[in-house]
């Protein structure tokens, strides 16, 4: 039988991880540039996405702990993968978010005329 403060604040990661990532869904369907789509998405997903290995980190210790077993260190591996995972596809997504969303012309602009108009 398990702990009712452990499954409590499980519960409540996973319902926390539930909410951010359908604001992040709900931020990808109204916001009607890339920019605020993309960080109304990616911050609220990193979120949700956080919660719930956090969720997952305090079942696998709970259970390392009192039942004990290599396969509640295995999940904590996993999640500690997924969590990295989870970041450097983040750090990717953005990048290419930045890259596509920059002018593409660099160059200063010297001519009075065109800082005229």
């Amino acid at each position: 039988m398990s702990a009712l403060v452990p499954d409590l604040i499980i519960f409540i990661l996973l319902v926390l991880s539930v909410g951010f990532c359908g604001i992040s869904v709900i931020g990808l369907l109204l916001f009607p540039d890339i920019r605020s789509r993309s960080y109304t998405a990616m911050r609220s997903s990193l979120i949700g996405c956080g919660s719930m290995a956090a969720a997952g980190t305090l079942l696998s210790l709970f259970l390392f702990f009192t039942r004990g077993g290599s396969q509640y260190l295995f999940l904590f591996a996993l999640i500690g993968v997924l969590v990295l995972v989870i970041i450097l596809g983040n750090i990717g997504i953005s990048r290419i978010i930045l890259h596509r969303t920059l002018p593409r012309d660099h160059s200063p602009v010297t001519d009075m005329d065109t800082l005229k108009k």
